[in-house]
């Protein structure tokens, strides 16, 4: 069978048959959340809404991705740009609304009030842009893109060979996940709280969790139990971006107010809490490489031999489908 459960280190997660209609029906799932979340958010760009948006545009992102990587067609790079300006586009809004949450959590000081007034300000004038970003108009054009990859996407799993499309994916989750080892070793050689090397490995690991979330359909269940310790990783990653954003911008606030000295005991806090954050970001971080760390074999041909069950033979049947290079 395919080398990528040997590349992921999770021996029995790749079934024994492609289940074209499965990543068919996963693709057209993408779409959906996206369509709903979008809705929401566009009624009301509540943190929730936008939260949600942002994921399943990343989810949907992913899966133009392995479309790509299996077709090489141009026009899917282009949708994948639309769909990530997108993402940018709710960038400053879902910062300010985080903000909004952790600043709360703050002792109530007057200084912090102020702060937090300023924030509502913005938080207004930002969803007053998301809705004239979100439009109807632009839905539909992302939406006709869509379906002309659909089209493709379709076609091509019709006319490929299992072996060729297994190959194809097992390169795109090697390259992701040969991009966050390099990032999250990059990250542990530089001194401790490299923001930009942090924000690197974040990067990396969203791309990996969510290809691996895009090939889940090729993938049995055990993929979910990496994929639960990816999301809790980088949520760690993302609570300690949110408290640096947050002390940055509460500390520029309070120069610019002439109240720095009022807000000190609030920064340190924030201060104290992304080093405790840090620290478990670098102690997560080794658990997580070694579930990676792997020499990548070179791909070989599936061989699967069909075998009568027989469950007091189960040993031999592994057995014998290692042999052929392959996993049960």
């Amino acid at each position: 069978m395919t080398e990528v459960l040997k590349l992921l280190e999770l021996p029995g997660m790749i079934r024994h048959f492609m289940k074209h209609k499965e990543l068919l029906s996963s693709f057209d799932k993408s779409w959906n959340e996206f369509s709903q979340a979008w809705k929401k958010a566009r009624a009301k760009a509540s943190e929730r809404s936008v939260h949600d948006l942002r994921v399943s545009t990343r989810r949907l992102i992913a899966a133009l991705e392995l479309a790509r990587v299996l077709s090489r067609r141009d026009n899917i790079g282009k949708l994948q740009q639309r769909f990530k300006r997108v993402l940018k586009d709710m960038g400053a809004l879902r910062d300010v609304q985080v903000q909004l949450e952790s600043v709360s959590q703050i002792r109530k000081m007057d200084v912090i009030a102020g702060f937090k007034r300023r924030l509502k300000r913005r938080e207004r004038e930002q969803i007053g842009k998301i809705h004239g970003e979100l439009k109807r108009d632009r839905k539909q054009r992302l939406a006709e893109g869509f379906k002309d990859v659909r089209t493709e996407f379709s076609r091509l799993q019709d006319s490929m060979s299992d072996d060729r499309f297994l190959r194809s994916a097992e390169r795109f989750l090697l390259s992701r996940r040969n991009q966050f080892l390099k990032a999250e070793q990059r990250f542990r050689r530089l001194p401790s709280g490299n923001e930009e090397a942090l924000h690197q490995m974040r990067i990396a690991l969203k791309k990996l969790r969510y290809g691996m979330e895009a090939a889940r359909p090729i993938l049995g269940p055990s993929a979910r139990d990496p994929g639960r310790q990816m999301h809790a990783f980088q949520q760690l990653m993302g609570d300690s971006r949110d408290v640096e954003i947050l002390r940055a911008e509460l500390g520029k606030w309070a120069n610019k107010k002439g109240k720095k000295i009022a807000v000190v005991p609030a920064l340190e806090g924030l201060q104290l809490k992304r080093e405790a954050l840090l620290k478990k970001i670098i102690e997560s971080s080794g658990k997580l490489e070694r579930i990676f760390e792997t020499d990548a074999p070179k791909p070989v041909a599936e061989k699967t031999e069909i075998i009568p069950p027989n469950p007091a033979a189960s040993g031999t049947n592994r057995a014998r489908t290692a042999a052929a290079g392959g996993f049960a």
